[in-house]
């Protein structure tokens, strides 16, 4: 019933714009999509941040810790291509966003409701059975987030776009970071988990209520279909057939899948060094979250800026080497304290690394094929996620945790020349 309303709303709202001329609606798009960015936030600074933590208080394993992430990206290798196959087959793409997106919400609320039904040591399995089942949904809601946001702004407004939408969300996940940590120092456990995974899930509502409102026009597929009359094997074929034929997104592919593989190493180490080597509080791990949440804005608002004069392949080298420092500096750190500089390295980097990436990804995406490779696209970006948080932890169960950590950060330093693969500043001008 909700999305109906919705529906009809949007439609009217296009209608308007649409009377009142062509730069009306890509202001409208703008603001909504800002909008719906810093509402982004609290679900991002709550339970993306605190669920690991959370897990790790439970006294999870490394090896348990990172199955938050390499479960979601199993199952999200497995669902992206079939996603993608299906958001393309949608004219309404705002509207397949939104109703994806509720699923997710809904699984998020169910993991805040686990202690209430099961006992504390039951919850990280229920939690990582919960979190994984997310990345179904989210393989429908991505390649259409995609195709809404390629088509909702111009391709010139699209850098300075993401650079503020994502300047803005880091903004409101580095404020929640901070009070959701001041809260769960003193809320008993877990009920203060239980709380910031609810107002996660409020937040996550808001965020879907004005992408609600971006009017896009009917997404038109490009897509050739084969003949109902061929063998399953040879559908499967025809349809992967454009993802090997396109040099430029397989050279997007190589390169991205090395460096996430690298990037996500340390993914189940970070909170249990913070929790048992540094026995840092819940509210020093949030003013570290604070802390690079700040540098965040600024790395977004300035390599968003930077983008087009450097180009994306020189941008994503150069933060790729500076991202490679903050695994380095945490493993060094003596003290809880010295987390700070450790996070700011990693906000004025990373903000670099996904805006690349991200506009990278874009330009790889043929017109009408946006859907499909941007599934594709995070098909290969969820190998690379899904593989190396385990890698990790194998590592980590070799040596001590922060020597893993520094053998981390000289991996990823490595893994930056991958980047050399992807078109040079000359070469976009020229695409």
């Amino acid at each position: 019933m909700f999305a109906k309303v919705l529906s009809r709303t949007r439609a009217r709202v296009a209608r308007a714009l649409y009377d009142q001329g062509a730069e009306t609606l890509p202001g409208h798009n703008y603001r909504n999509l800002l909008l719906s960015g810093a509402w982004f936030g609290p679900l991002d600074g709550g339970i993306f941040n605190y669920l690991p933590v959370f897990v790790a208080r439970l006294g999870a394993s490394a090896t348990t810790v990172s199955l938050l992430t390499t479960g979601p990206s199993l199952l999200a290798a497995l669902s992206y291509i079939p996603g993608g196959a299906f958001a393309e087959r949608h004219k309404d793409q705002v509207r397949l966003v939104f109703r994806s997106a509720m699923i997710s919400r809904l699984l998020y609320f169910l993991i805040a409701l686990l202690p209430l039904f099961l006992g504390l040591k039951s919850v990280p399995a229920a939690v990582i059975v919960l979190w994984s089942l997310q990345a179904i949904p989210n393989a429908v809601q991505f390649p259409a987030f995609m195709g809404v946001v390629q088509r909702a702004v111009s391709a010139k407004q699209r850098p300075r776009l993401n650079g503020t939408r994502w300047a803005l969300m880091s903004m409101a996940s580095g404020t929640s970071i901070a009070i959701f940590g001041f809260l769960l120092d003193r809320v008993p456990f877990p009920i203060g988990y239980q709380v910031v995974f609810a107002i996660s899930v409020f937040a996550g509502l808001m965020n879907m209520y004005y992408f609600s409102k971006v009017v896009v026009p009917p997404f038109i597929s490009n897509r050739s279909h084969a003949p109902s009359s061929q063998h399953t094997l040879a559908r499967v074929r025809a349809f992967l057939r454009p993802f090997t034929e396109s040099r430029r997104f397989m050279r997007f592919s190589a390169a991205n899948i090395a460096y996430r593989l690298a990037l996500t190493l340390p993914a189940g180490l970070y909170s249990i060094f913070w929790v048992r080597n540094l026995q840092a509080t819940d509210m020093w791990i949030g003013l570290r979250g604070t802390t690079g949440y700040a540098a965040l804005v600024l790395g977004y608002w300035f390599w968003g800026r930077m983008a087009g004069k450097l180009g994306h392949r020189r941008m994503l080298i150069i933060c790729g080497a500076g991202q490679a420092f903050y695994p380095i500096l945490t493993a060094l750190a003596p003290s809880m304290q010295w987390l700070l500089p450790a996070a700011v390295v990693w906000g004025l980097t990373i903000g670099g690394i996904e805006l690349g990436l991200f506009d990278m990804l874009l330009a790889a995406c043929p017109e009408g094929r946006q859907p499909s490779f941007a599934a594709a696209g995070s098909m290969t970006t969820s190998l690379g996620v899904m593989l190396g948080p385990l890698l990790g932890a194998a590592l980590a169960q070799t040596t001590a945790i922060p020597t893993a950590l520094f053998a981390v950060g000289l991996l990823q330093m490595a893994a930056t020349a991958g980047f050399l693969l992807l078109p040079s500043r000359e070469e976009e001008a020229l695409a």
